[in-house]
């Protein structure tokens, strides 16, 4: 398995009406896939300030297996990033020990 990590950054408009709308929706959509996410949050610019975007950290075979959870998610099919990007990820030497999330 490869670890996949995908950046997503909000739209600017709408945004907080969005995330309102749909977070019960989103939420249990990320616990749908929990193990094949590993780990998922919001990004904000401060601690307690507004969502900017996103952080997930996937173990998947394939890009393409990555992008259909993603493209799948109420958050993505109701608008609300502006950009998703989508890359392999490696762990770095010495942190080969490091858990990220319980298998």
């Amino acid at each position: 398995m490869m670890r996949w990590a995908a950046l997503f950054t909000d739209k600017s408009e709408g945004a907080a009406e969005i995330r309102a709308a749909h977070t019960a929706d989103h939420q249990a959509y990320l616990r749908k896939y929990k193990g094949k996410i590993l780990l998922a949050g919001a990004m904000r610019a401060e601690p307690g300030g507004s969502p900017v975007g996103g952080l997930w950290i996937f173990e998947a075979e394939t890009r393409a297996e990555v992008e259909k959870i993603i493209a799948e998610d109420p958050f993505q099919v109701h608008g609300l990033r502006a950009t998703t990007t989508v890359n392999a990820w490696g762990t770095a030497p010495g942190y080969e020990d490091v858990e990220i999330a319980p298998r």
